[in-house]
């Protein structure tokens, strides 16, 4: 169930609860404040056909989708480009984050593309996949120029990504194993008769 499929009613504070829920059965690296700041950011959006509000150019969305490419790739199941992660972000963001949110994103972005044409000479795009892993992997240590803001705001992204895969269909029903009406409880299995964590059905 993405979130873009939680039902718009006037009970916010269920809402919020299955968005925190959602997000901590993703395994987010988020602080408590971070996801009740998530849960508590969304409201119901201003144009519901969602086609016309964007917060991300053409050339930012582009990067977006190579970023989330990058962070879960098609393997033997469907990635984040399959699963429309990168439109789902951009909507996200347009209809619900926090200005301060949004302009995280915008600098997240911004200092990926600075920091491959500072070191590359190059759009991040045009980068050779060694090149943007080397990139990320600085960015990530707060190495080569990147500052711990810019560690932070990488991180942000990748949670963002995950949450978006993990709380699409393709990630809730082949990434993780999936049944819309669990059978009975037992509390008792060897490790490795469980196979795939199991996605979770609120």
């Amino acid at each position: 169930m993405n979130l873009s499929a939680l039902p718009y009613g006037s009970d916010g504070i269920a809402r919020r609860t299955a968005l925190k829920q959602l997000a901590l059965a993703c395994g987010l690296a988020l602080s408590a404040s971070s996801l009740s700041a998530l849960a508590a950011s969304f409201s119901a959006p201003t144009d519901f056909s969602r086609r016309k509000k964007t917060l991300l150019s053409s050339d930012q969305l582009q990067l977006l989708r190579e970023l989330g490419d990058i962070i879960i790739p098609t393997t033997d199941t469907p990635g984040a480009i399959a699963a429309g992660v990168h439109d789902f972000i951009n909507h996200y963001t347009a209809y619900c984050a926090s200005s301060a949110e949004q302009q995280q994103l915008l600098a997240t972005l911004g200092r990926i593309e600075a920091g491959a044409r500072s070191e590359f000479n190059k759009a991040f795009l045009t980068l050779t996949k060694a090149q943007q892993l080397q990139l990320l992997n600085a960015m990530e240590q707060a190495q080569n120029g990147f500052s711990q803001a810019d560690r932070k705001g990488l991180k942000q992204l990748k949670a963002l990504v995950v949450f978006g895969y993990y709380t699409s269909e393709p990630g809730a029903t082949q990434e993780l194993a999936y049944l819309a009406i669990p059978g009975g409880y037992k509390g008792n299995f060897k490790l490795k008769e469980i196979g795939r964590a199991w996605a979770l059905n609120f």
